[in-house]
């Protein structure tokens, strides 16, 4: 993992990545929402890759950290059936995914979520820890809120300083770097480490297989997913079978009970609405609400 630069803090990089976010959201989608597009294959790859792993899983309640528009918030709900909730560091995305799929979104900093102790069976986030300062306060926020199980995925790297770390957010933005040692270092011994994407076959879907009609399309996705599972290893000597995606899955905290709930990021405390806003009955803070969506990030305390 990256170490933070000297004259950044934690709140205003933050506020950097928001700013960025709701800035790139006001003029593109980050996930695909009109059916199919080659463009997102890399989404389409991760929605495999997550199938696979949530099939083998139980649960009826789930939150997606860093849900974007609500792409896989929504593959999971129509495939399992469960109730999903979302939160978003943007508030343009939160405000799409909100309005696009109908499910629970809030904006929110993925180190503070705005949810009691074990809210949720399933709590997952794809592709995001890799943006993330300080990443051991998500990991450590996502177990809180659930008390099933928490899935993580995020890009391969073949060292702990592979890429400098994007703090001036002029490319993707990743700060992190997740080596097998980084790995378990970060989510611990409990951790199942799987991973996905391999080399070989992500050639052949971006040359050819993403570009084909459904039925042909879907078996190279297939395929990608056969080969990485049964061949592949993200420390593979051979760099064709090398997978390019940690899945990581490990126990929530097992506390708390009950569905799920917005409550007061900053105390936990329980949350009374008023006029377009919703007030925290405990530190007093006030969250704004827009068109269905709270603002968790920006909440204030009384006086």
């Amino acid at each position: 993992m990256a170490e933070q630069p000297g004259p950044i803090s934690r709140e205003e990089f933050t506020h950097a990545v928001r700013e960025s976010s709701n800035a790139d959201m006001e003029h593109t989608d980050h996930h695909p929402h009109h059916g199919y597009t080659p463009a997102a294959f890399r989404h389409y790859i991760r929605q495999r890759a997550l199938i696979g792993a949530l099939e083998k899983m139980s649960f009826r309640s789930a939150l997606d950290v860093g849900c974007a528009e609500g792409y896989f918030m929504n593959v999971i709900a129509e495939r399992f059936g469960a109730e999903v909730w979302g939160v978003d560091l943007s508030t343009t995305a939160a405000a799409k995914g909100h309005a696009r799929h109908g499910l629970p979104v809030a904006a929110a900093d993925a180190t503070r979520l705005p949810f009691p102790d074990g809210s949720f069976e399933l709590v997952l986030s794809t592709e995001v820890i890799e943006h993330v300062l300080e990443p051991e306060l998500m990991v450590a926020e996502m177990r809180r809120v659930s008390r099933g199980q928490v899935l993580v995925t995020t890009p391969v790297s073949q060292s702990a300083d592979e890429h400098a770390p994007d703090f001036a957010l002029e490319a993707e933005g990743h700060i992190n770097n997740f080596d097998p040692a980084t790995v378990r270092r970060l989510f611990g011994e409990q951790a199942q480490l799987g991973s996905f994407r391999c080399n070989a076959t992500l050639a052949a879907i971006v040359a050819v297989g993403r570009h084909l009609p459904a039925g042909p399309r879907d078996a190279f996705y297939n395929l990608d997913h056969a080969v990485s599972q049964r061949l592949g290893a993200p420390d593979h000597r051979f760099k064709p079978l090398r997978n390019r995606d940690w899945l990581i899955t490990l126990p929530g905290l097992g506390e708390g009970a009950g569905g799920p709930r917005f409550v007061c990021p900053a105390c936990h405390g329980e949350l009374r609405e008023r006029e377009q806003a919703l007030s925290c009955e405990g530190c007093g803070a006030s969250y704004q609400v827009r068109e269905g969506v709270p603002d968790f990030f920006e909440g204030r305390p009384a006086g």
